[in-house]
């Protein structure tokens, strides 16, 4: 029985694989040959690489791809600061009762409706801008700043910070037990560490070594990023998903073969980037004890 359950799942794990990869390398090829016009049927006229050209001679892909990473690497550092400092703040009571409850409700709120709330709390004529006015803290609403359609991304990087936030928190809540930290801090104040020591010098190193796969997807999903950056980011500069949908829908049919040259370039640098990670995870695990 249990020799029949090992022997299936060696063979269904190299199909799942089989299939996961078969489907991404389609449609990475799908996507190559669009790009060069060899699928545009019944108008193509064999290879063009036209669109390539104007990829690497035009500068709008590249400034909306430097335009992501930098509202990534902003979030995640925001998101990674805030959680920590509220789990050292907290402790065990972000398992316990209502705050608990509570961390639950942005993780279960889609990015289209995270948007529209934004919005309503957010735009010049929002929620707080009417607020700061009744306070007497602004003349009018509109001398409120407005985080919506901002060319800063401060509005997206707002929205997705309370959304991840809580995540980060349950993260690094989860791998306290699980590398039972108290216990350590507990050893480090016995040699005489007082408790910011102990945080910065053991708990700190360990969540976020431990920490790392989880942040390094979030910060691809992130990267990639398009309900947000659609319904509240600003058209110029956009992030490189949304960049990448106005040029392969768009009315343009010119414009549909860089579209697919950005969407394979994108891939690509994505694909590359995680090897780099994932040689780099494997070099410090084989350098650790």
């Amino acid at each position: 029985m249990n020799t029949s359950s090992a022997t299936d799942g060696r063979l269904w794990l190299p199909l799942f694989a089989l299939l996961c990869g078969g489907s991404v390398a389609l449609a990475l090829l799908l996507t190559l040959a669009h790009s060069v016009g060899m699928l545009d049927w019944p108008s193509a006229a064999g290879l063009d690489v036209a669109a390539w050209r104007a990829l690497f001679t035009q500068r709008g892909f590249w400034q909306s791809l430097i335009y992501s990473v930098a509202l990534t690497v902003i979030t995640l550092c925001l998101a990674v600061a805030l959680a920590v400092t509220l789990f050292a703040l907290l402790g065990e009571r972000v398992r316990h009762g209502w705050l608990a409850r509570l961390l639950l409700l942005p993780l279960a709120v889609p990015p289209v409706v995270a948007a529209l709330m934004a919005f309503t709390l957010l735009a010049d004529s929002g929620f707080v801008s009417r607020l700061t006015h009744a306070l007497g803290w602004t003349a009018t609403p509109a001398d409120f700043p407005s985080f919506i359609f901002d060319p800063g991304g401060r509005g997206i990087v707002i929205t997705h910070l309370v959304m991840v936030t809580p995540l980060l928190l349950l993260l690094f809540d989860n791998l306290a037990t699980h590398l039972r930290l108290a216990a350590l801090m507990q050893q480090g104040a016995a040699l005489g560490a007082n408790r910011a020591q102990a945080w910065r010098r053991i708990a700190l190193p360990l969540l976020l070594r431990h920490a790392r796969p989880v942040l390094a997807v979030y910060g691809l999903a992130l990267l990639g990023a398009y309900e947000l950056p659609l319904l509240i980011g600003a058209a110029q500069p956009g992030m490189v998903a949304v960049t990448i949908q106005r040029a392969v829908a768009g009315y343009d049919l010119a414009q549909r073969p860089l579209g697919y040259a950005m969407a394979s370039t994108y891939f690509l640098l994505m694909l590359a980037s995680w090897a780099f990670l994932q040689l780099r995870t494997t070099r410090r695990d084989g350098r650790m004890p």
